[in-house]
């Protein structure tokens, strides 16, 4: 029966107005805005006697949670009994998720003796006959399968501009800022970039990721949590540097040019809470802005992160990560006692009744200068440094090769290509619209320019020299006193202390003067700790 028919409807009464929009509710969003909702809904009330006694709105917010705030607060007067009559423009409105709306309509809204009206839907609870219910169960069904389809089809829309390379975020990550010319891209930021590159450069240093945090409060840099406070004043951060914000920066493919995102994602279109995707599972665009640091440091602070070093002291354990028992295998940790740093055998702290291993302990600084010493040797003894920077540097990364970087960008120059004259095609056979066509082919036309862009500097570029890198490292390491961790590890795979305080150090390069090419050696028996 019609919701417009009162001959038989009981008396008007009091009522409220419930409006709601979402911003994924697409092309419907203009004509369902909260100010035609508003009018649509006072004209009806008006036409029909109700005494409108207030509104309750959710502007933004999505119909398929009910945890929104002017539901809540029209929950709340329902159930103090003040609302007796809830006026909405259809039932998509009150919600789209069929469990839920269902509940209020059958159990809720009922018991609480609530009349309810969907004026679109002709939908009013004092007068619907079996037939209008089951017409309006069908349709909480429908909306609820609008909202899941919306929610797949905005999901994949971000999805296509992530691949893209495009910065989705509502603010940049720390040490950036977004490009006024393009909100999808980003730039150095003057400001916050340089304590990017600040903390690498202490980290590959050997200062550990609390060390760095201390020194950053102590100096009153700004964490990022305040940084964001500083560009979103709708939001109040507060706190320090710490360990957890220090790993996040070193962690962070962005560092080297990449754009990284989808770290996290909702459980479902209903459910909102955020899940933790696995890194495996980021999109990850390689080049789409400038670098703060170098893929080499970069790589090589992934490989410092993996090794759980002292995080609480601030003294470097330059050997922890690499440092072996030569007997059991375990790992050596670093222990204090007195004023000198210990390592010693997992194993053995692990179980030490079970006699499975010894305690192996010797001085750190000791067995660092050992492994000092037998590198100088080596490199002084047995091989120049232009035969190991022509050993350190065959290890580089592929990736880092001009040639594949040029072979990787005409790939995909190709690629778009055959994908712009297949737009072409799909145009011409009505299978898309001039709409769709404009903007497929503007931003093939804008990958093409960038593939030709990066091309250019490329082939301008003189031929690097592929040992260079290794090259500075090692004069830089034959300069020093003493060893810095990114140094060591880059030269040093593994050391091996035995129960007899003998050491084996395990190059990261292979000795093209020792037999068979083996890149080992043993130090002699170390003095007792």
């Amino acid at each position: 029966m019609s919701a417009d028919r009162r001959s038989t409807a009981p008396a008007p009464a009091p009522a409220v107005l419930y409006l709601r929009l979402s911003s994924a509710d697409g092309p419907d969003a203009e004509s369902d805005s909260i100010q035609n909702q508003r009018a649509f809904l006072h004209a009806w009330a008006q036409a029909r006697g109700f005494a409108v006694m207030a509104e309750f709105v959710d502007d933004g917010h999505t119909g398929t949670d009910f945890d929104r705030p002017g539901f809540q607060a029209l929950t709340a007067r329902l159930l103090d009994g003040s609302v007796r009559c809830v006026i909405v423009k259809d039932l998509s409105r009150l919600g789209r998720n069929y469990a839920e709306t269902g509940r209020y309509l059958e159990q809720v809204f009922p018991r609480l003796g609530v009349r309810f009206i969907a004026v679109n839907d002709q939908y009013d609870s004092a007068r619907n006959s079996d037939g209008a219910q089951q017409m309006a169960v069908f349709k909480n069904v429908f909306n609820d399968f609008y909202a899941a389809d919306a929610s797949a089809k905005v999901r994949a829309s971000l999805n296509i501009l992530k691949r893209q390379g495009k910065f989705l975020a509502r603010l940049p990550p720390y040490g950036y800022r977004i490009d006024p010319a393009d909100k999808y891209h980003l730039l150095p930021d003057e400001e916050t970039a340089p304590v990017v590159r600040q903390v690498f450069r202490l980290f590959l240093g050997g200062a550990s990721r609390t060390a760095i945090a201390r020194r950053l409060n102590e100096t009153q840099v700004p964490p990022p949590a305040v940084q964001k406070q500083m560009k979103d004043k709708s939001r109040r951060f507060s706190g320090l540097w710490n360990a957890e914000a220090i790993r996040r920066i070193l962690s962070h493919p962005v560092y080297q040019g990449d754009m990284a995102q989808q770290f996290t994602r909702t459980v479902s279109y209903k459910v909102h809470d955020r899940r933790r995707v696995d890194p495996q599972d980021w999109i990850v665009v390689p080049n789409t802005h400038a670098p703060l640091v170098s893929r080499a440091d970069f790589a090589m602070a992934q490989r410092m992160l993996q090794v759980r070093g002292s995080a609480v002291t601030g003294h470097p354990h330059l050997l922890t990560g690499i440092a072996f028992c030569a007997d059991c295998g375990s790992p050596l940790y670093a222990k204090k006692r007195g004023e000198y740093w210990y390592l010693n055998c997992y194993g053995y702290y692990r179980a030490p009744t079970l006699h499975r291993c010894t305690a192996h302990s010797m001085r750190e600084d000791q067995a660092l200068q050992a492994v000092l010493e037998t590198l100088r040797g080596l490199i002084r003894q047995y091989i120049s440094p232009e035969t190991l920077v022509s050993a350190c540097g065959q290890s580089g990364r592929a990736e880092d090769d001009p040639s594949v970087r040029r072979q990787r960008l005409e790939q995909r120059l190709a690629t778009a290509r055959r994908a712009r004259l297949n737009a072409y095609k799909d145009q011409a056979a009505g299978k898309l619209s001039a709409e769709e066509f404009a903007y497929i082919a503007a931003e093939l036309e804008r990958e093409e320019a960038n593939c030709r862009e990066t091309l250019a500097v490329l082939c301008a570029a003189p031929p690097p020299d592929p040992a260079r890198s290794a090259g500075t490292r090692v004069r830089r390491f034959l300069r020093l006193e003493s060893l810095e961790k990114s140094q060591l590890q880059t030269l040093v795979r593994r050391v091996e202390v035995d129960a007899r305080k003998h050491i084996t150090v395990t190059f990261a390069f292979t000795d093209p003067r020792r037999e068979g090419g083996r890149n080992s050696r043993r130090t002699p028996q170390q003095p007792a700790g």
